[in-house]
């Protein structure tokens, strides 16, 4: 454990753990996910365009819109937390190969769920416009073993496998390219000075969540922050990587089941 995160579990008496961190990082993508889900592709037609288009020009659509921007603006907590674990991962992990291997097959398996969730299709040609982020967790696993290498020669040689991984996220266009690789990178780069680390992460999500949700994924480093580096009594590690795609199946088969029921 960096000594910084050490001095401030002492000073402050409390702190998060691994399992903990977990299960706030798949609560609040369960509510983003449920707002694209539910909200947009549900309630308001999303699937179909001009269906859409047609629903959000309703007044009453104007309290579904409202509250699906909070329930993403929450759903932006996930990521940066998600991207953290990763790196914790990477650094913890007893067997490296299989940690990687496990999260490739889940990328894998994630992707028909992922573009049903996202497009109600599998495997068309919108499909292939964004592949679900699991891929971009294996590509910055992969900068970050090569990272290790080179950190042993010179650290201002982890540029380059920083930008060989984000041309990869790019080609294969993969779900939070530049922000997965940048925080990734950060979170492992500065992983001995928490402070230095936050802030950095800090400008990073809030520059890139601004756009669209005014900064909210800033909020993730709360929880970054007070991390304790301890596994944590609750341990649903199983859960966790089944969760990601068992969920969105789920809330696709509710909007898929509930437009049947209307039909």
């Amino acid at each position: 454990m960096p000594l910084s995160r050490s001095l401030y579990k002492l000073r402050a008496g409390i702190g998060f753990s691994h399992n903990f961190l977990s299960g706030v990082a798949m609560f609040t993508m369960l509510i983003d996910h449920m707002a694209l889900t539910l909200i947009q592709n549900g309630k308001l037609y999303g699937y179909n365009e001009v269906l859409y288009t047609n629903a959000i020009a309703q007044p009453e659509a104007r309290n579904w819109i409202i509250l699906y921007n909070i329930m993403r603006m929450i759903g932006r907590i996930s990521f940066p937390i998600f991207a953290f674990l990763i790196v914790e991962g990477f650094r913890k992990s007893g067997n490296l190969f299989k940690y990687i291997l496990r999260l490739l097959l889940l990328a894998i398996i994630s992707e028909i769920p992922y573009d049903l969730m996202v497009f109600n299709e599998i495997l068309s040609i919108r499909c292939f416009e964004i592949q679900n982020v699991v891929f971009t967790y294996v590509i910055g696993l992969l900068m970050l073993v090569v990272i290790r290498y080179v950190n042993s020669f010179s650290t201002i040689l982890s540029v380059f496998p920083a930008l060989v991984a984000y041309g990869l996220t790019y080609v294969l266009k993969t779900d939070y390219a530049l922000e997965g690789i940048i925080l990734i990178y950060v979170f492992y780069m500065f992983r001995n000075d928490l402070n230095l680390m936050c802030i950095i992460v800090m400008i990073v999500t809030f520059v890139m969540s601004f756009e669209k949700y005014y900064g909210s994924a800033i909020l993730s480093t709360i929880f970054i922050y007070l991390y304790d580096g301890t596994k944590g009594t609750l341990d649903f590690r199983p859960f966790r990587y089944a969760f990601y795609p068992l969920h969105m199946l789920i809330l696709y088969g509710i909007v898929f089941f509930s437009n049947i029921y209307k039909g």
